[in-house]
């Protein structure tokens, strides 16, 4: 896709009222769907919950799941006027061809009956999500452990990495709350490694949160991230341009520095010659740069390598032991017969 992917961890929570890098999909009281999304009006009513909503938009996109047009009914439908009702509806026609999945669906929802006519891409959404918050809920790691009255569930050097956290290295200013994240968006000078969403007179810069909020002062502007099980979800950053945790934080100590000294051989995606050529493009153009480290919000730090040692034991203070295997979560198999990948 055009940028990383955001971890799934804990997002069935009701603070995660903002999701994605650019929190395109938001609650949204005052509109009409109860939410912000790139459909607009085309989104179904029904949605409870962000989560449940952002579940039926990866069916919508080509690279994800659609495939090019030709290849299938849906992929065409994502070329028509309404490119999302049409997959949505498409998609719900094969469920009701089922009659597995229209067993289940009637058990899940007391509405859902006789043949399954009445299932829609709400009930899809809500069930995914559903799954989603089960799956992913993580909320026993050590620091968990800790802040519940166990004494020696951290180390010390993550007890010394959470008192930097939460005091002198200021990491909470923004990393803050239960999963240390303040919701907002923050431009913290990260490389532009390939082309983004292609925002920009170039083609490839990725604007950030502007590019949903329309605002230029949200310009390179990306969601904090949350920090639960962070040393299992790199690479890191909106892009995945760092894969060490340590030159994350690095990063953070000096984002200009860092942003202009940065060695794009950490890189780690799947060779394709045609994409290669695309990775630095926006890199290497001293414009790109120069506009985003002029966009930093976040000031230096001086920290020494213990310090950094410290705060890495930390992030590892917020691993959920649960997360380590997630293979209990996946199915042996699918209503619908087709294969899956194996797990080992």
């Amino acid at each position: 896709g055009a940028r990383n992917m955001t971890p799934l961890f804990n997002l069935g929570h009701e603070q995660f009222t903002k999701l994605f890098w650019d929190g395109r999909i938001q609650v949204n009281p005052d509109n009409p769907k109860g939410f912000d999304t790139p459909a607009g009006d085309d989104l179904p009513d029904g949605f409870e919950t962000a989560l449940a909503a952002l579940s039926i938009f990866a069916q919508t996109d080509v690279q994800e799941m659609l495939g090019e047009v030709g290849t299938n009914e849906l992929a065409d439908a994502a070329a028509t006027i309404h490119p999302q009702i049409g997959v949505w509806d498409g998609l719900v026609v094969r469920l009701r061809q089922i009659p597995e999945y229209v067993d289940l669906f009637k058990a899940a929802f007391p509405g859902v009956g006789g043949q399954g006519q009445n299932i829609t891409i709400v009930h899809v959404g809500t069930a995914i999500g559903a799954y989603q918050a089960a799956t992913f809920r993580s909320d026993n790691s050590p620091f968990d452990r800790f802040l519940r009255g166990e004494r020696g569930a951290m180390s010390r050097s993550a007890k010394r990495g959470m008192e930097l956290f939460y005091g002198e290295a200021g990491c909470s200013a923004c990393h803050s709350g239960v999963f240390q994240t303040d919701h907002d968006f923050h431009a913290i000078g990260m490389p532009q490694i390939g082309p983004g969403f292609g925002d920009g007179p170039s083609g490839h810069e990725d604007f950030g949160r502007e590019g949903f909020s329309e605002d230029p002062t949200d310009r390179y502007r990306f969601r904090t991230p949350s920090l639960r099980n962070v040393v299992l979800t790199g690479p890191w950053g909106h892009d995945g341009a760092f894969n060490d945790l340590r030159a994350v934080i690095e990063h953070h100590v000096d984002a200009e520095t860092s942003l202009r000294n940065y060695d794009p051989s950490q890189i780690v995606m799947p060779p394709r010659p045609d994409l290669d050529a695309l990775d630095l493009i926006a890199f290497n153009d001293p414009d790109v740069t120069n506009a985003i480290a002029a966009a930093i919000e976040i000031a230096p730090q001086v920290l020494s390598e213990e310090e950094i040692d410290d705060l890495i034991d930390f992030m590892n203070a917020l691993t959920d032991p649960s997360a380590l295997d997630l293979r209990g979560g996946v199915p042996t198999r699918v209503p619908s017969g087709l294969p899956l990948a194996e797990i080992n």
